[in-house]
This record gives C-alpha cells, sequence and structure tokens, in this order.
C-alpha cells in the first residue's frame, strides 16, 4: 500500500506540472519570431559581407550595433507574465524584510555561525542524491560517483551531514547540478521567466526541474511528515538567510530596477551553471 504522505506528493507535482504547462502557451504565442531563447542557443549572425553598402565605414558601425543588439537578444529571458511576477517580487521582498530578515537576525544572536554552517552542510548533504542522478543523466559518472560518495561519507562519519567530511577531508567536492540543468543538457531552453511567492526567480524548465528533484529528496523516499516537512524547510531558509545577510540589501539597493536585476542575475547565474 502506498503511503498517503507519497501519494500526496505525487498529486501535487502533477497538478503543478500540468499547471505550468498550461501557462507554457502564452509564452510560446507571445515569444513567436523572437530570437531563440533556450539556453543552448547562439545568435545567428551574418557574415557583413552581404550588408556591405557603398557607405563603407557606416554600414560596418550599423553591422556592429546589429551584433550587439542579437547577443543581447540570446542572453535575455521571456516574461510574458511581467506584471505578476513583478507582484509576487514585490510580496517576496516585502516579506523578507518584515519577516525572514527580523527572524534570521534573532537566529544569527543564538546560533554561532559554526553552528549555522553545521546545519547548512545537513540540507546540502539532502540534496546529494538528486545531484548524483543528474550528474549520470548529464552523462557525468564521475560527478555522480563523487556524490554517492559524499552522501554516505557526509551521512555517515560526518554525523548525519552537520559535517562536511567528504570535502574537507577527502577533498570530494559537489557536482552542483539539479535537473533544470539536466533539461538544458538535453536541450531544454528556459522558456519564460517565473517569480514564484516565497520560492523567488526561476523559469518554465527550472521549475519543472525543481519538482523532478522534489519527487528524490529523502522527504518524499523516507515519507517525512508534512508538518516536520515544513518545519525543516523553514529552518533551511532561515539558517541560509543568517549566513547571508546583507548581501540582498545590497544587492537591491543599488539598482536602478531591483526586479530586472534580479531577474537578470538569476538567468546569468543559471547560464553559467549549465555552460560550466
Amino acid at each position: 500500500m502506498i503511503p498517503h504522505n507519497v501519494t500526496m506528493g505525487k498529486n501535487f507535482i502533477l497538478q503543478a506540472v500540468f499547471i505550468l504547462f498550461l501557462l507554457f502557451p502564452v509564452s510560446h504565442t507571445q515569444a513567436a519570431g523572437e530570437t531563440d531563447l533556450s539556453a543552448g542557443s547562439e545568435p545567428v549572425l551574418s557574415s557583413g559581407k552581404a550588408d556591405e553598402g557603398p557607405n563603407g565605414a557606416e554600414d560596418d558601425a550599423g553591422q556592429e550595433e546589429k551584433w550587439e543588439d542579437e547577443w543581447e537578444e540570446a542572453d535575455a529571458l521571456a516574461d510574458p507574465l511581467e506584471p505578476f511576477n513583478r507582484f509576487f517580487f514585490h510580496f517576496n521582498d516585502k516579506l523578507y524584510f518584515w519577516v525572514l530578515k527580523p527572524v534570521a537576525r534573532v537566529y544569527s544572536g543564538i546560533f554561532p555561525e559554526e553552528v549555522q554552517i553545521a546545519v547548512r552542510n545537513f540540507f546540502d548533504n539532502l540534496e546529494a542524491p538528486a545531484r548524483a542522478i543528474n550528474s549520470l543523466l548529464q552523462g557525468n559518472v564521475r560527478g555522480s560517483a563523487s556524490e554517492v560518495a559524499r552522501f554516505t561519507l557526509n551521512s555517515t562519519v560526518g554525523i548525519i551531514g552537520f559535517g562536511d567530511f567528504a570535502g574537507d577531508v577527502m577533498g570530494l567536492r559537489s557536482s552542483n547540478e539539479d535537473f533544470g540543468q539536466t533539461l538544458a543538457h538535453y536541450g531544454a531552453g528556459g522558456g519564460f521567466y517565473i517569480n514564484w511567492p516565497f520560492l523567488g526567480p526561476s523559469n518554465l524548465r527550472d521549475s519543472l526541474g525543481m519538482l523532478g528533484d522534489g519527487y528524490v529528496h529523502p522527504f518524499i523516499l523516507l515519507d517525512v511528515d508534512r508538518d516536520v516537512t515544513i518545519g525543516l524547510r523553514t529552518i533551511e531558509v532561515v539558517n541560509s538567510t543568517a549566513l547571508t545577510l546583507g548581501d540582498y540589501e545590497l544587492f537591491v539597493g543599488t539598482a536602478l530596477d531591483p526586479y530586472a536585476a534580479v531577474k537578470d542575475a538569476y538567468q546569468q547565474y543559471r547560464n553559467g551553471l549549465i555552460q560550466k
């Protein structure tokens, strides 16, 4: 008999995938005829010979501007849901300053940085099975084996993951792979930008990736009670915020358009992970 929590988890995943695919035609319609925005795409640049005209230097200058525009378009991310995304960006922003940051400050005052790092290691260790699977799916056998070894060592010698024995002693580093990167490896583009409430910036591909990674998370595989899962996730978010207090404020405080800055930073970060 399938446990009730696992059944609920599967139903939630199916419903979320269905909703995301309902949104996909919106992006497809508005992006029709525009530059390919997939992670593996490259701008199609003309050689310049066919466009040369009698004005010489002027044509060269115009061609250079055209190339720059095409490169910028290739780095862009479609945002057909911008009004909704901006609303949820401001929602998350207020949630950070009014709730999360004050709680994280209190948390930092109670627990020293060494404890916070140990807690971060614990939650990072729980992501190892998903990283191992995604590394294997991308053909990175060495990375997958490294993640299996890290998970085994840190879960035992590292005291259920609170210590990073595999990294600090054995020199085994995380492959940092997820299902969103796996989809990109097989040619899936980002689709369009999504700023989720509570979860923050993402895109269609990476949202599906989060669902895929969640399906193999130990919380689901071990049938952990939902209330316990929510509580642990809350601790993870607060702990992560405590370790990075001030970073978000500095970033949005120096941006002319914080929403656009966060969107662009997310796109560049994800492209960097995919292309490495």
